[in-house]
């Protein structure tokens, strides 16, 4: 299936330690390019456009997209609404993504490096959205395209070679609703990041399309259709936006916790002798502090596998594409 995207509406190019603040509609399309030799880190933020507090969230995502983002995954906004934002329509295998760690900050580079002035995606961001009267605070974990990093095992993490992105390789990004696109090209240049060389990158948007307009409503009503996701401002039990930067307490306050307080039921499973000495023999090697853990473990991981959803409904299929 061929995707028809509409019109080019915008292009400009992103000049180095520089981002822009965009709005983009519900079916449009953001177009991110390589410039120059390639090699060119993007940080991304994005709101919903009619509620600054409704943003993407990543660290949300890692359990359906794990660390790196790719063609047909889903970028999610923050619960407790969990929205469809973003689908990742084309994405070349040369661009690295992460979504573990966090855009670059100016203490960073003061405290490892000793620059109290430097340019960092934090401060590239916050200046991005200060045109729509957006603060620091309002920055979020980015969404990090063309990053090339890595880690291992006991969590160590690192810059391990050059950035692979290459010049006119592209990143296609549907708006499944209204959102202000927040692109910075990062600027952290003593690091292999950006191959040590600081490049602009090409910003496009193309004007929704019949095509576009569909897919961004079917990915909403198959990504964007449970209960919880319907949550609006009205139905939070603090709705108001607090404007006072000291905190203090609700007088009188009381919590509602959801199924608080928990009760506990118990009853009796009949287990054949042979399969209840399985069970001891299960709990020998350590799996469970006694003969009921052992089972509640095991009926529990059994659901787990097959029983509960597929991960399937946070990415996008390939024949819509």
């Amino acid at each position: 299936m061929t995707l028809n995207y509409g019109s080019k509406r915008l292009d400009l190019t992103l000049q180095p330690v520089s981002g822009r603040a965009l709005p983009v509609q519900q079916g449009e399309i953001l177009r991110l390019t390589q410039m120059e030799e390639g090699g060119q880190c993007v940080d991304f933020n994005a709101f919903n456009l009619h509620d600054h507090k409704e943003h993407m969230e990543v660290g949300a995502i890692r359990s359906t997209t794990g660390f790196r983002p790719k063609k047909t995954d889903i970028i999610f906004s923050n619960p407790p609404r969990y929205r469809p934002m973003l689908g990742i329509i084309e994405m070349p295998p040369t661009c690295v993504t992460d979504i573990l760690g966090r855009a670059c900050h100016a203490t960073l580079f003061e405290a490892r490096n000793g620059f109290e002035i430097h340019t960092n995606c934090q401060d590239t961001l916050a200046e991005c959205i200060a045109e729509y009267g957006l603060t620091p605070d309002d920055v979020h974990a980015s969404f990090n395209i063309w990053m090339y990093t890595e880690w291992d095992s006991a969590g160590r993490y690192r810059n391990p070679g050059p950035n692979p992105g290459r010049k006119g390789d592209h990143v296609d990004l549907l708006a499944v609703f209204d959102i202000l696109a927040v692109p910075a090209t990062c600027g952290s240049d003593v690091v292999p990041t950006n191959n040590y060389s600081l490049k602009p990158i090409q910003v496009e948007v193309y004007e929704a399309s019949k095509d576009t307009s569909n897919l961004a409503s079917r990915i909403m009503a198959r990504a964007g259709s449970f209960r919880n996701q319907q949550r609006v401002p009205k139905d939070f039990r603090v709705s108001k936006i607090r404007a006072e930067r000291e905190l203090e307490p609700v007088p009188n306050f009381k919590h509602h916790f959801i199924n608080y307080p928990l009760r506990d039921e118990y009853f009796e499973v009949d287990i054949p002798e042979r399969e209840y000495d399985i069970i001891k023999e299960i709990l020998r090697t350590g799996f469970g502090t006694d003969e009921g853990d052992v089972v509640r473990r095991g009926v529990m991981g059994w659901c787990t596998v097959h029983r509960a959803r597929s991960r399937d409904w946070a990415k996008i299929p390939l024949g819509w594409l």
